[in-house]
Protein backbone atom coordinates (compact mmCIF):
# COMPACT_ATOMS: atom_id res chain seq x y z
CA UNK A 1 0.00 0.00 0.00
CA UNK A 2 2.83 2.40 0.78
CA UNK A 3 4.39 1.77 -2.63
CA UNK A 4 1.05 2.40 -4.37
CA UNK A 5 0.61 5.64 -2.41
CA UNK A 6 4.10 6.75 -3.47
CA UNK A 7 3.35 6.00 -7.13
CA UNK A 8 0.04 7.89 -6.93
CA UNK A 9 1.80 10.90 -5.39
CA UNK A 10 4.37 10.92 -8.21
CA UNK A 11 1.63 10.75 -10.84
CA UNK A 12 -0.17 13.67 -9.19
CA UNK A 13 3.08 15.66 -9.18
CA UNK A 14 3.60 14.80 -12.85
CA UNK A 15 0.05 15.97 -13.62
CA UNK A 16 0.87 19.36 -12.11
CA UNK A 17 3.87 19.71 -14.44
CA UNK A 18 1.85 19.21 -17.62
CA UNK A 19 1.34 22.41 -19.66
CA UNK A 20 -2.45 22.31 -19.42
CA UNK A 21 -5.01 24.76 -18.00
CA UNK A 22 -5.63 24.39 -14.27
CA UNK A 23 -9.28 23.46 -14.82
CA UNK A 24 -8.43 20.50 -17.04
CA UNK A 25 -5.82 18.84 -14.84
CA UNK A 26 -8.08 17.44 -12.08
CA UNK A 27 -10.25 15.64 -14.65
CA UNK A 28 -7.34 13.59 -16.02
CA UNK A 29 -7.10 9.94 -15.03
CA UNK A 30 -3.72 8.48 -14.12
CA UNK A 31 -3.61 6.75 -17.50
CA UNK A 32 -4.23 10.06 -19.28
CA UNK A 33 -1.47 11.73 -17.23
CA UNK A 34 1.02 9.03 -18.19
CA UNK A 35 0.03 9.17 -21.87
CA UNK A 36 0.33 12.97 -22.02
CA UNK A 37 3.66 12.91 -20.18
CA UNK A 38 4.99 10.44 -22.76
CA UNK A 39 3.74 12.57 -25.64
CA UNK A 40 5.31 15.76 -24.28
CA UNK A 41 8.56 13.93 -23.52
CA UNK A 42 8.77 12.49 -27.04
CA UNK A 43 7.95 15.85 -28.57
CA UNK A 44 10.61 17.63 -26.53
CA UNK A 45 13.22 14.94 -27.06
CA UNK A 46 12.72 14.30 -30.77
CA UNK A 47 11.91 17.77 -32.06
CA UNK A 48 13.76 21.05 -31.77
CA UNK A 49 12.59 24.56 -32.61
CA UNK A 50 13.32 25.90 -36.07
CA UNK A 51 15.77 28.78 -36.62
CA UNK A 52 13.11 31.50 -36.51
CA UNK A 53 10.39 32.00 -33.95
CA UNK A 54 7.23 30.34 -35.15
CA UNK A 55 9.15 28.20 -37.63
CA UNK A 56 8.22 24.52 -37.87
CA UNK A 57 9.93 22.04 -35.58
CA UNK A 58 12.79 19.97 -37.02
CA UNK A 59 13.58 16.35 -36.28
CA UNK A 60 16.80 15.60 -34.43
CA UNK A 61 19.43 13.91 -36.48
CA UNK A 62 22.95 12.52 -36.41
CA UNK A 63 24.84 12.81 -33.13
CA UNK A 64 21.94 14.42 -31.25
CA UNK A 65 19.68 11.45 -32.00
CA UNK A 66 22.45 8.98 -31.17
CA UNK A 67 23.00 10.69 -27.79
CA UNK A 68 19.26 10.53 -27.06
CA UNK A 69 19.05 6.82 -27.90
CA UNK A 70 22.15 6.09 -25.81
CA UNK A 71 20.71 7.92 -22.80
CA UNK A 72 17.46 5.96 -23.04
Amino acid sequence: KARRDQINAEIRALRDLLPLPEGDRPRLSYLHVMALACIYTRKGACLRPGPARGAPMELLGGPELADLVASL
